[in-house]
């Protein structure tokens, strides 16, 4: 439905545009913040944060193990109000970890906001960008074809390649660095899959 809708409007707005001289243009952002310099920067700086995040995580979670693992060599030793004492501290502390991760990779967590705030400004830069060549170079309308609404189009009008050199242009890439883009996963927990694997950008629903 999202998607009618998008085309629709493109094709009201092309509509309107029939008799005037129309110059079009169409970029790929996908393609824009894979291979921008920028974005492997920040997906190297957000991979330290989640590093940090989850290794808190991951002692918390050694810590309860070896909790477990106490107490089962010693219950049989304990008298019930010293078992119930240490069953209230293993609780307790997985209630910790629970609140831990939730703070760091559930909904709105810091996670997701520490990706906006590098993200966020990359975003608007790429917009910027598209905006200025457009201006300059008359086009009446620039198109996404990562959206998908875009079924064909000749490339002589495809504008990626000049907005991507534009981004890139006074910037370096990170070296020894892949192109794995962390991705936020519906379980939301770092133990049971890995929290960020190689689709994150189109899973943040990027906005330009």
């Amino acid at each position: 439905m999202k998607k009618l809708c998008v085309i629709l409007a493109i094709v009201m707005a092309f509509s309107g545009l029939i008799a005037q001289n129309v110059k079009l243009g169409y970029v790929n952002t996908d393609r824009i913040l894979f291979d921008s310099n920028e974005m492997a920067e920040i997906s190297r700086l957000f991979q330290l944060d989640r590093q940090k995040w989850t290794g808190q995580i991951q002692a918390l979670d050694n810590e309860i193990q070896q909790m477990e693992r106490d107490f089962d060599v010693r219950k049989l030793t304990l008298s019930e109000n010293s078992k119930r004492e240490l069953q209230d501290q293993i609780i307790s502390k997985k209630e910790e970890a629970g609140r831990l991760l939730q703070q760091y990779f559930g909904d709105n967590g810091l996670a997701e906001q520490r990706y906006r705030e590098l993200v966020d400004p990359l975003s608007q830069k790429i917009h910027e960008i598209i905006t200025d060549i457009a201006e300059d170079e008359k086009y009446t309308m620039i198109l996404d074809v990562s959206m998908g609404v875009v079924l064909y189009a000749v490339p002589s009008i495809d504008i990626t390649e000049q907005v991507l050199q534009e981004l890139n242009k006074d910037t370096i890439r990170p070296s020894d660095f892949d192109h794995d883009f962390p991705s936020f996963p519906d379980s939301k927990d770092p133990f049971d899959s890995d929290p960020f694997g190689d689709d994150f950008k189109s899973d943040m629903d990027m906005k330009f």
